[in-house]
């Protein structure tokens, strides 16, 4: 150790770094090897000479130096352990500085931090290292965030370190603290290299990027154009065109060497703009024509997995279907195998009918699942592997019968019946072979449990519903689809809309209508009397805003008769009848606000007794044009009580809706909306508070719907078409001739019938004077269309009343035949 200690005294640090072998003292077959750099054949024949001559002695520059020659070799070549094993030799011998700086080098490419920083703090103490490697140390604390000892040391022990190491360390202290501008003006003073290989202007480059003064950053980089290949400076140049978009030639400045490395970073710095912009879509294209393994740049391979996964989901997002394939595909040669991955792709396999490879990755999946079982047995219990299992094979027979191999299919659902025989998608499969063999009966059977069980596959239900339809079944159809359709997205289950007769009368809005309609009306109905009392309680005079005079005291000793007679939750209807016919069509007279009030106030008076009065309270609130103020206390303890108040708010107003244009819930909703702005039942709600002939109202119906129909929620789609049903009524209702020509209704009045009829179907999409030279076709060709209603007719089908009307039309007189009934 003595002879090695005063060696390392006499040792030049810059043995390599900065100076040349001794070359005049080595053998010449050890200097032609150094030249074609094969530095462990170089060591090996040093080795040989001191056997062959013990009395030679090389100096341990030469050999040290060759050893780290060597290890840097190795390192380049990845080979860290090995480069590591040849610094530790050149220490050995006496290489302080430049071995502490390659170790320290290997143990971070290792991850092994602590031992680098231990390394340097051991030879710090020990003074064994020069002041152009003292730097290493300061850079290690910095990683290590020990910035007390950075303080510590350059305050006790400031005479070891350069000036430029000083003033690094203190503006790499106060950039980790967020101080960058502070940071930048000890940069500036940094002239010379802090550690082997460093380049001062990196950092004044990089402090400038964190404060986002790019153009200065842009001239810093400029500057040291022999810097160019640096990684450092490279990574910072891409940078600069990734945030800034200049062109790559002018962050380059010029060609570099290597071509390749140039495409590289051409590519990289696409792929990081569109990272940084969110289009990671595109971002997964651009990396795809990358190579993952560049030596040049390894922090691809880190990159690979996650950008992929992000870029097939977004691509998914957008339905590029194909994109999703490509990005994800590749991912599933990784390992260890990425379950999830693998299930998130079949879907989108089957969508691209990319058969073969969904089948391939189905087989794929269900070994790994296997072998996975028997590995972690806890993981997969049979509760969870069994039907797991079932499920693969039951889609792998979905595979086989899309690549015309039903034999297979047929084997691979018998796979899945001896794993779990009571499986939901078991049951599915074995009735879609039953209706392939048109064994109806056995099918629908088999079928309906897969549906009742559980099983979504889109193919079962509707081959239960073929099959209903080949056995002449309608109930059992209405019924399979009012069961099950809403999984499936059949938009058109529960589509029948049943309306409360006096809700409807009342929805009209018109006195003669509402009258009308309570006289044609046969049922017993409390609610209805009630408007039947309001009648007969009224004058025959219609004012001009639709109203006709009432008489209280005609009217509310029946009224009181009636409510005594039913119970709390049979008053409330009749109540809220009361309640809008008199705010609707009663003449504003004194007293009548009061008698409204009353009213509402005894419907109020129920709601400790029967919960369902607390909405209708609020709704009569709503009718009668209360401001927000006077309704927000009732309204926030009716909707603190409700696990969905968004959804619950939304119902007031659609029943505001029916009676009148009130906006008074129209703070509420759009607070509501603030909160739940994807929620179907409030876009419809805020729909209603704007006129139905209205743009705002086409827009967010037509939003609430699609995303109703996108979520398959039920309660909403209903919502929807209670809607559209009240729009018909209007609709129909504005066509209609007045009550009071209802009864002389003469062919003039057909006539003008039939324009109205047709200017509102056609809307604006013909011009006035077209439409009027047009209209005698249009109105023949209505009555052709409309059916024959003769008495005893057996032959009459009944269908919806057909309105078309092509560019082309056909000529007058020719009737259309009637549909045979099977």
């Amino acid at each position: 150790m003595t002879k090695q200690q005063s060696k390392r005294k006499n040792l030049p640090s810059n043995a390599v770094g900065g100076g040349e072998l001794a070359k005049k003292t080595l053998p010449p077959k050890v200097q032609s090897l150094l030249a074609q750099q094969k530095y462990r054949q170089a060591l090996e024949e040093i080795k040989k000479i001191k056997r062959s001559s013990p009395d030679l002695e090389l100096a341990p520059t030469e050999e040290a130096s060759i050893w780290s020659l060597r290890g840097q070799q190795e390192f380049k070549q990845d080979r860290v352990k090995a480069a590591m094993s040849s610094f530790r030799q050149a220490l050995e011998l006496g290489l302080d500085g430049e071995a502490h700086y390659w170790i320290a080098k290997c143990l971070l490419a290792l991850n092994r931090l602590d031992e680098a920083l231990k390394l340097f703090a051991d030879a710090f103490e020990h003074q064994r290292l020069r002041q152009e490697y003292t730097g290493c140390y300061l850079k290690l604390l910095l990683l290590k965030g020990d910035t007390d000892t950075i303080d510590q040391l350059l305050s006790q022990s400031a005479q070891q370190f350069s000036a430029a190491q000083k003033h690094w360390a203190r503006g790499a202290i106060t950039l980790r603290v967020g101080q960058p501008e502070v940071a930048l003006s000890h940069f500036q003073k940094v002239k010379s290299p802090v550690t082997p290989d460093d380049v001062p202007s990196a950092w004044i480059a990089y402090t400038q990027q964190v404060l986002s003064d790019w153009q200065a950053a842009a001239i810093t980089l400029e500057t040291k154009r022999s810097q160019i290949t640096h990684p450092a400076v490279k990574r910072l140049r891409v940078l600069q065109h990734t945030k800034t978009g200049q062109s790559i030639q002018n962050i380059f400045n010029q060609r570099p060497p290597n071509g390749t490395v140039y495409q590289e970073a051409i590519l990289i710095s696409e792929t990081l703009h569109l990272i940084d912009q969110g289009n990671l879509h595109e971002a997964g294209h651009a990396f795809l024509e990358l190579n993952r393994r560049s030596t040049h740049f390894p922090q691809l391979a880190t990159l690979y997995c996650p950008l992929l996964t992000l870029a097939g989901q977004q691509a998914l997002d957008e339905r590029e279907l194909d994109c999703a394939e490509t990005f994800w595909q590749p991912l599933l040669g990784e390992q260890p195998f990425n379950y999830q991955l693998a299930v998130n792709l079949l879907p989108v396999l089957n969508e691209n009918d990319s058969h073969k490879e969904r089948q391939r990755l189905l087989t794929r999946l269900a070994k790994w699942l296997e072998s996975e079982a028997q590995q972690n047995p806890q993981m997969w219990p049979d509760s969870r592997l069994k039907p797991t299992l079932a499920k693969i094979h039951c889609l792998l027979a979905d595979s086989w019968m899309a690549l015309r191999q039903p034999r297979t299919a047929v084997g691979a659902v018998r796979q899945a019946e001896r794993i779990e025989p009571e499986s939901a998608e078991v049951f599915g499969r074995r009735g879609l072979i039953a209706y392939s063999d048109d064994n109806y009966e056995e099918a629908t059977e088999l079928l309906t449990q897969a549906l009742e069980k559980g099983c979504r596959y889109e193919e079962v239900y509707g081959a239960l519903l073929k099959c209903w339809q080949e056995l002449e079944d309608q109930q059992s159809f209405k019924e399979t689809r009012r069961r099950f359709g809403k999984h499936f997205g059949d938009v058109m289950v529960e589509s029948d809309v049943e309306i409360a007769p006096w809700i409807e009368a009342l929805s009209t809005q018109s006195y003669p209508f509402f009258m009308r309609l309570i006289e044609e009306y046969s049922e017993d109905e409390p609610a209805l009397e009630a408007c039947q009392i309001f009648i007969d309680a009224t004058g025959n005079e219609l004012t001009s805003s639709g109203r006709v005079p009432f008489s209280p005291e005609l009217a509310k000793p029946q009224w009181l008769a009636l409510l005594a007679q039913l119970s709390p939750l049979e008053q409330i209807p009749v109540l809220q009848a009361i309640i809008v016919s008199l705010q609707l069509f009663a003449k504003r007279q004194k007293g009548l606000s009061a008698l409204i009030n009353e009213y509402i106030q005894q419907l109020y008076l129920l709601t400790d007794r029967e919960p369902a009065a607390a909405e209708a309270h609020l709704v009569m609130l709503a009718v009668k044009g209360s401001s927000p103020k006077q309704i927000q206390p009732p309204l926030r303890r009716y909707l603190d009580g409700k696990t969905q108040p968004g959804t619950a708010l939304a119902n007031l107003q659609l029943q505001v809706h029916h009676f009148s244009q009130s906006d008074t819930l129209v703070s509420f909703i759009d607070e509501a909306l603030g909160k739940e702005p994807q929620n179907p039942h409030l876009l419809l709600a805020k729909a209603t508070t704007y006129p139905t002939d209205s743009e705002n109202y086409e827009n967010l119906y037509r939003q609430g719907f699609e995303l109703a129909r996108r979520l398959q929620d039920a309660k909403a789609l209903q919502a929807f078409r209670e809607e559209q049903a009240f729009l018909k009524m209007r609709e129909a209702q504005e066509l209609l001739p007045s009550f009071d020509r209802l009864d002389s209704f003469a062919p003039p009045d057909i006539d003008e019938f039939l324009e109205n009829l047709i200017r509102k179907m056609m809307g604006g999409t013909i011009p006035p004077d077209e439409l009027r030279r047009l209209m005698p076709q249009l109105k023949q060709k209505l009555l052709e269309d409309m059916p024959d209603f003769d008495d005893d007719d057996d032959d009459f089908d009944p269908e919806p009343i057909r309105f078309a009307f092509p560019f082309d039309l056909p000529s007058s007189g020719s009737k259309k035949s009637k549909r045979k009934r099977r």
